[in-house]
């Protein structure tokens, strides 16, 4: 229907105006009650950081993330996930909402010395996708959660408003981890 390099041009408007009249329309968390255990920065990169102090011992942390399916299940954009095994790895089939339709991506997600990291195999919809879960213990007890992505969808859509839209979605997904670790 939109496979027309002129069809999607005329769609940019259209997608603009969607996302700046209603930026918090892709999550249902309008972000007034942000837990204050829970900060988010903009890197100058263009990566997005969220952390978070957890009562939780990173083994109990770890278990809720252990797996991509369950991991991505946690985030307010996930429409499906299905992964499968690749070695050490998992290979991830993975749709996100989108501005019409899912986003559609396969990415690749390996553990790490501190969690996991997951990268854009292939995709029309990314021109740049990866992220990294780091669960670290805490001197006083529990774990530090930290959440960082780099996320870059093929729209024409103003990278300012990427980046805010990513923030308030991890907010969402440390709140819903908090809410697995039965925290909230």
């Amino acid at each position: 229907m939109f496979s027309s390099p002129r069809a999607r041009w005329l769609l940019v408007p259209l997608a603009a105006a969607c996302l700046v009249a209603a930026p918090g329309a892709a999550i249902a968390d309008d972000g007034e009650d942000d837990s204050p255990r829970i900060t988010t920065r903009i890197t100058a990169k263009g990566e997005v950081i969220a952390e978070m102090k957890v009562a939780a011992k990173p083994a109990a942390v770890r278990e809720q993330l252990a797996g991509a399916e369950k991991a991505h299940g946690l985030a307010p954009t996930t429409v499906s996930s299905r992964a499968t095994a690749d070695g050490k790895c998992e290979k991830v089939d993975l749709q996100t909402r989108g501005l019409l339709s899912p986003f559609v991506l396969k990415t690749r997600r390996c553990p790490t010395a501190t969690g996991w990291k997951e990268t854009l195999v292939a995709s029309d919809n990314f021109v740049e996708y990866w992220n990294e879960w780091s669960v670290k213990p805490l001197p006083e007890g529990g774990s530090l959660v930290v959440f960082k992505t780099r996320t870059l969808p093929n729209v024409a859509v103003p990278e300012s408003l990427i980046l805010s839209q990513t923030r308030r979605v991890l907010n969402k997904l440390m709140k819903n981890l908090l809410g697995a670790l039965g925290e909230t």
